[in-house]
């Protein structure tokens, strides 16, 4: 899986973010106190900005269409940057996905 999606999406992780994307995807808690990076240079797609286990979205909602970004997560991030949006209107701009759970971070689009 993280082979496959490093290869489709251009995306890397320091180590610290490899144990966040390991634990979210087993719906574990991420590691406790370690600031992460990542990237994913091709863009992607995620089922909800809000829910991080969501398949597919929610009754009349779309999928989140993300262009090239780095995200940063861990401890505090978000509180620091709370005055980026928590909505995904805009990806073209930061905004804070997953919001308020576990695996909150901060999404910065590149070019």
């Amino acid at each position: 899986m993280i082979q496959t999606l490093r290869e489709t999406t251009r995306c890397a992780w320091t180590e610290n973010g490899l144990e966040w994307f390991k634990a979210l995807l087993a719906h574990e808690k991420p590691p406790e106190g370690k600031i992460w990076f990542a990237y994913m240079l091709k863009g992607g797609s995620d089922a909800s900005n809000d829910d991080p286990f969501a398949s597919e979205p929610a009754t009349g909602k779309k999928w989140v269409q993300t262009g090239p970004h780095v995200m940063v997560g861990g401890p505090g991030i978000t509180k620091m940057l709370d005055s980026y949006p928590a909505s995904a209107d805009d990806t073209r701009r930061p905004y804070i996905m997953f919001g308020g759970t576990p695996y909150e971070h901060v999404m910065l689009p590149v070019q």
